[in-house]
């Protein structure tokens, strides 16, 4: 046996790896039922932010809720969130879980009844990271 180490590992390598732990989780996971999903917000057929994410079992985890940045203050995230929720209750969720970073949306996501779990400081080097459920 032997160790190699990268910092430019192959994405066919990490692949592997991920379906190696799926193979162990699945074995011992109490449900496989696994969706991705997505929102989006167009305008003239373009994608101009959106959310999404994974449902597995009782828990959606959102991955990504990102508007252009001119579009900001129209309420659009909020919508999404609103609509990722609706999703989540129609999917038997009873939990939803997020992160964002100390500059994004921190102060954001109380006002959606999201209540802050953990954090991490110094993060990549002097910032935050916050990590943020909320229970149907």
């Amino acid at each position: 046996m032997k160790f190699e180490k990268t910092f430019q590992p192959k994405e066919e390598d990490i692949k592997q790896l991920r379906q190696l732990l799926s193979t162990y989780n699945q074995a011992n996971f109490e449900t496989d039922e696994f969706e991705e999903f997505a929102i989006y917000a167009k305008e003239d057929e373009e994608i101009i932010g959106g959310i999404n994410g994974e449902i597995f079992g009782q828990w959606m985890d959102i991955e990504y809720l990102v508007i252009e940045e001119q579009f900001r203050d129209q309420h659009l995230g909020s919508s999404l969130l609103e609509q990722a929720e609706a999703l989540a209750k129609e999917k038997n969720c009873r939990y939803i879980f997020l992160t964002t970073f100390g500059f994004q949306g921190k102060d954001y996501y109380p006002k959606f009844g999201f209540n802050e779990v953990y954090f991490r400081k110094n993060f990549p080097m002097t910032g935050t990271e916050h990590y943020f459920i909320k229970e149907l």
